[in-house]
């Protein structure tokens, strides 16, 4: 990954052609789309979710990019990420796909099985190959963007989740805010002491009703306890075992599914009805924006991902990445804008000013985030688990979802639940 300036365009346009070095990798490069000059050039549309703080960092780069490259006009649209999936999944099936997009991982088997996105094009990212490509990410989050060994995407907003937690909950419990639960034994016997006897104020409270994070809830829950949502080859639905059992079991034993907020547990978190929480590195700016009271290392604080006793660590993961429709008429361009954005100073500055980590080679020594939160993920990378890779993402993230929730409101017993998600897996799979 390298800028990809006028400065070494024409170095760039010596390279062998893309098809060639691409053959060692078992695929072939849209060589038609690679303009002879090596020169981006054209209008492209962008779609991306947003904050204020990510706006500070991109806003300055597309007018940049645009400024050197006069020959390209970049359009941006801006989706709330909650509706950001839906939006693409309506312009695919409308044939008007954006030409560039933000898109979560887990989402990339599903959109490329059915032919909607546009393989990488080394050429345009300054690399001879993939594998030149790979190199310069992290192996776990880049490889995370592939589907039947081809990659679709370069990985942006990377997290390994932590436990948060309410230091200032902890003392008035008689904890010791400064020794946070290591296992997922001790979260349960610290929820006990921070549960109030009406129930309006809780230890760990599950983000419900919310696929993605059930998913990465559940899996350090299952895996830690050596099952699987999924088998190996994604094949065939496995919660139905002991592991999983045991996993949804403890699922419902902790939190109130009663307690509401718009904002769903994180916002339980920042008020203080909720005294732990699983999330990402994001969160370590929502929390003060959502209550500015809660200041990091004084109030609210992180700590590693639970694990159970003798069990092997888990650490869920997932990250978002850009991604280039297949029907865009200008792949190269598009492509060529993502390495202006992937830049090791434009990572550091990202992560600086919008706490938002791109994956690159070294990400653990990047300056701007606390470097505690960057140790424990540097830490926790080994264990980093996406969750099964799947074209049917969405429809196993739901059906989970469904278990999990009927676990905690009391609508099911685990076993029940367990069954049933593995039934409706059957029907999907």
């Amino acid at each position: 990954m390298s800028m990809m300036t006028r400065r070494n365009l024409l170095k760039t346009a010596a390279l062998t052609t893309a098809s060639g070095l691409l053959a060692a990798c078992g695929s072939a490069d849209p060589v038609a789309s690679v303009p002879a000059d090596g020169v981006p050039r054209g209008k492209i549309s962008v779609w991306l979710h947003q904050t204020k703080a990510y706006d500070a960092v991109f806003t300055p780069l597309l007018r940049s990019y645009m400024q050197e490259f006069g020959g390209v006009d970049i359009t941006p649209l801006y989706v709330p990420v909650d509706k950001l999936d839906a939006k693409l999944l309506t312009a695919f099936a409308g044939d008007v796909p954006p030409d560039l997009f933000r898109i979560g991982g887990w989402t990339i088997p599903g959109h490329a099985r059915k032919g909607r996105l546009a393989p990488i094009i080394p050429k345009a990212m300054g690399v001879a190959d993939e594998k030149a490509l790979v190199q310069d990410y992290d192996e776990h989050a880049i490889s995370s963007l592939s589907y039947e060994g081809r990659l679709y995407g370069v990985p942006t907003d990377y997290t390994i989740c932590y436990l948060y937690y309410r230091k200032d909950r902890f003392a008035a419990a008689g904890l010791d805010p400064d020794k946070p639960p290591t296992t997922w034994e001790e979260v349960a016997e610290y929820s006990k002491r921070l549960t109030s006897a009406d129930g309006k104020k809780v230890g760990l409270q599950w983000i419900l009703g919310n696929p993605q994070w059930t998913l990465m809830q559940l899996l350090a829950l299952v895996k830690g306890k050596g099952g699987t949502i999924l088998s190996p080859d994604a094949a065939k639905a496995t919660l139905a075992t002991d592991a999983g059992v045991e996993a949804l079991r403890y699922y419902g034993s902790l939190g109130n599914p009663k307690l509401s907020s718009p904002l769903s547990g994180f916002g339980l978190f920042a008020t203080g009805e909720a005294a732990m929480l699983v999330s990402g590195l994001f969160a370590m700016d929502l929390f003060p924006t959502l209550n500015p009271k809660l200041t990091f290392g004084d109030v609210f604080d992180i700590a590693p991902m639970p694990r159970w006793d003798a069990g092997k660590p888990v650490a869920p993961a997932y990250t978002w990445g850009w991604a280039v429709a297949k029907q865009s008429k200008l792949p190269y361009t598009a492509w060529h804008f993502v390495d202006y954005l992937q830049r090791q100073d434009v990572a550091a500055k990202q992560l600086k000013d919008a706490s938002i980590l791109t994956p690159v080679k070294g990400w653990e020594k990047l300056s701007g985030a606390d470097q505690k939160a960057l140790d424990i993920m540097a830490d926790a990378a080994p264990y980093a688990d996406f969750g099964p890779q799947t074209p049917v993402w969405n429809e196993m993230a739901k059906a989970l979802t469904d278990a999990a929730d009927a676990v905690a409101f009391g609508k099911k017993t685990p076993e029940q639940a367990a069954a049933d998600f593995d039934q409706a897996m059957r029907m999907t799979l």
